[in-house]
């Protein structure tokens, strides 16, 4: 890994846990073990690094899209695939989660045109699918398609960004209840979705 990644890599942990305005350059220097000087060759202004982590976190979410349309448009459990995938990428990308969490709350029109940008060609491409289901009735049709998309990527957003704080809430053994809180993630998406 190079050094622009690794201080990408380190500013993407430090915007996640601090927030963009908590996080310094120094900081982001520090924890790569590089100058600031070095920081700034690379990403000359804090703007730049910002941008350059949320466009490394689309370019992330983009190679996965693939896997995600396909969980959407094969075999008999494609939409309830849709949540697991959304849920397995953002696991694997806690951080990533985190930063998009805090830029939606902090930067909400900033956040709105990438998302537009990144998301609206495949949340439309499932909403068509979800209007097929609607049309041979399948999905319920009041549900509206596009919406339905989004508010399962925000559920699954929240879900792990808040999924190690909210797991002993309700029980000690914070791994069941962090088990029981997806399976219910899973199953409020499907009813919500699918007719009996």
């Amino acid at each position: 890994m190079d050094s622009a990644e690794q201080i990408r890599e380190a500013a993407t942990h430090l915007f996640a846990t601090r927030g963009y305005d908590g996080a310094s350059l120094q900081a982001i220097a520090e924890r790569v073990g590089v100058t600031k000087q070095t920081l700034l060759y690379h990403y000359p202004s804090k703007d730049v690094l910002r941008r350059a982590v949320l466009g490394g976190i689309f370019a992330h979410f983009g190679e996965r899209l693939p896997k995600m349309l396909e969980a959407v448009t094969s075999g008999h459990g494609r939409f309830e695939a849709l949540p697991r995938e959304l849920f397995d990428f953002f696991s694997q990308h806690g951080d990533a989660a985190r930063v998009l969490m805090r830029e939606l709350l902090d930067n909400p029109e900033q956040m709105q045109r990438l998302l537009a940008d990144h998301l609206r060609p495949w949340v439309l491409l499932v909403a068509q699918y979800i209007r097929e289901g609607q049309r041979i009735d399948l999905i319920y049709e009041d549900v509206d398609p596009e919406a339905y998309v989004l508010n399962v990527i925000l559920l699954v957003l929240a879900n792990v960004v808040t999924r190690p704080l909210m797991g002993g809430v309700v029980s000690t053994d914070s791994a069941g209840a962090q088990d029981k809180q997806l399976r219910e993630l899973f199953r409020l998406t499907r009813v919500g979705l699918f007719k009996r």
